[in-house]
């Protein structure tokens, strides 16, 4: 079902329509945490179009209307450098293998090597992002532009599966087709049906390594940042480089009471 008129205009949008919208998808059955999702897009959304001057804010309805008051507290998606290991280790056999199962860690792997890039990223990531062995981007969700090296092992699964045709334009994974995905809705339904593809296949990987959470695309993010916060680097700098505006989203993703060092200082205490 549809929740009200879609043609409502920014300036209309006030206080009592976000409480109604957030009931409307209570009703429907969504989580906090997808409500919450739901509606830093919806937020994102009218940032922009103020920011662009679509429109003259009245007032702002999202000042009072606290989103982040919905996140609860999820499990930690984080595995280990160990475990990382393992999955590149894995030998990928016939038995049970599809078309997505060595895309699927590579995806993973990928993300994991290149500062925790997300999926739609990757998935638009072209030839031409890549300059003297970074890549450059600009964050399909933030807009903020962002550089990184490519280190030895995400540069070979560029390589792996760059076409001896390519040009600059092609796209880097084999997830998007320049000739067949042109329009942004082409684009968005390709890539969110493959993202659920990638991920049933990590699943399926993550459970043959013994992992005890569900292998994501998004758990390769908070991995990379876990796995630098735990060998000492500043969360400065691992914030930096997911590309948050904020500090404080960067201690969403890690566990604030799982600190190396922290337990080092603490032997000091003996």
């Amino acid at each position: 079902s549809q929740f009200r008129s879609p043609n409502i205009r920014f300036e209309e949008i006030e206080f009592a329509y976000l409480q109604d919208f957030e009931f409307f998808l209570r009703k429907a059955g969504n989580t906090d945490n997808s409500i919450a999702t739901k509606f830093a897009i919806f937020k994102a959304a009218y940032n922009k179009a103020l920011a662009e001057g679509v429109f003259v804010q009245k007032v702002n309805p999202f000042a009072k209307y606290k989103v982040g008051s919905l996140w609860t507290k999820t499990r930690k998606r984080a595995i280990t450098k160990e475990e990382v290991q393992k999955l590149a280790a894995l030998e990928i056999t016939s038995e049970g293998r599809t078309d997505y199962t060595e895309l699927a860690r590579d995806i993973f792997l990928f993300s994991y090597f290149t500062a925790g890039i997300n999926f739609t990223d990757m998935a638009t990531l072209r030839h031409r992002d890549i300059v003297h062995g970074r890549i450059c981007y600009s964050r399909h969700k933030t807009q903020k532009l962002i550089s990184c090296c490519l280190v030895p092992n995400a540069l070979q699964i560029v390589e792996k599966y760059r076409k001896s045709n390519c040009t600059d334009e092609d796209y880097v994974f084999p997830i998007l087709d320049r000739m067949i995905h042109q329009t942004p809705q082409q684009i968005f339904n390709r890539t969110h049906k493959v993202l659920g593809k990638v991920n049933r296949e990590l699943k399926v990987l993550g459970k043959r390594i013994g992992l005890a959470i569900p292998l994501t695309t998004y758990v390769a993010r908070h991995t990379y940042a876990t796995v630098l916060k735990r060998s000492g680097v500043n969360i400065a700098i691992i914030s930096e480089s997911l590309g948050h505006s904020d500090l404080a989203t960067t201690q969403i993703y890690l566990d604030s009471f799982e600190n190396s060092q922290i337990d080092e200082a603490m032997k000091n205490l003996l």
